[in-house]
């Protein structure tokens, strides 16, 4: 039996790091023809066992739309579970969807707290976010006092 085979089976028995492996591959078209579809499924059942990186993958489809419809709350909600679980790239895309109010009400506090979350977990591109939204938020302010 060959390596892919030992995956697709150790996948279709739940394995949770098959289901992953075999997802992300799916995704990307490696090794296996590309079909976001069953890389959703895969990503399904790892996310139901509590994967976090699943749970982010998910999140990141159903923002885009790629092997379902486009379902940005059910993004939100998909990167809540991974950002809680301490994923650091989910937290970061939350805070941008909050921060543009895609998928969840626009809210520069909300966005700012996982801008935060995504930092303190060592995603080094949420300073730069954190940094642009003070700066953004510093110029409202002086708009609105001027």
């Amino acid at each position: 039996m060959d390596r892919d085979e030992n995956l697709e089976q150790r996948a279709a028995a739940g394995d949770v790091q098959a289901c992953m492996q075999l997802g992300r591959r799916l995704l990307r078209g490696r090794g296996v023809e590309r079909n976001y579809e069953r890389a959703l499924g895969c990503f399904d059942v790892a996310a139901k066992a509590g994967e976090p990186d699943a749970f982010y993958l998910m999140g990141k489809c159903y923002l885009k739309g790629v092997g379902c419809r486009k379902d940005p709350a059910g993004a939100v909600c998909c990167l809540e579970n991974a950002a809680r679980r301490g994923h650091a790239s989910a937290a970061l895309k939350l805070g941008a969807c909050f921060e543009q109010g895609v998928g969840a009400p626009q809210s520069d506090e909300i966005a700012a707290y996982w801008y935060r979350k995504a930092a303190a977990r060592g995603e080094t591109r949420a300073y730069d976010e954190l940094l642009r939204l003070a700066r953004k938020s510093r110029i409202n302010t002086l708009e609105h006092s001027a």
